[in-house]
């Protein structure tokens, strides 16, 4: 996977996480945070840092993000 296809996220314990980028999209506050217009830090780094957020819950967080983009497809027919 290469660089640019990847998204860093960051606990509060400073633990971070590189994940796919269509993974991380799947939050609408982390898409809106990586596509925002202005030169943000987290645009042009692809690095989101969560200062509020322990390393526990957001490897749940990950998680969620990849089961969400392998099975949403699933439920959308319904």
């Amino acid at each position: 996977m290469k660089k640019e296809d990847t998204v860093k996220l960051i606990s509060a314990e400073g633990f971070e996480f590189v994940i796919d980028k269509n993974a991380a999209m799947v939050s609408q506050t982390i898409r809106n945070m990586l596509t925002s217009p202005g030169g943000f830090a987290e645009t042009e780094h692809r690095e989101v840092t969560f200062p509020e957020i322990s390393t526990t819950i957001l490897e749940k967080i990950c998680q969620y993000f990849y089961w969400s983009l392998q099975y949403a497809s699933c439920w959308e027919g319904d």
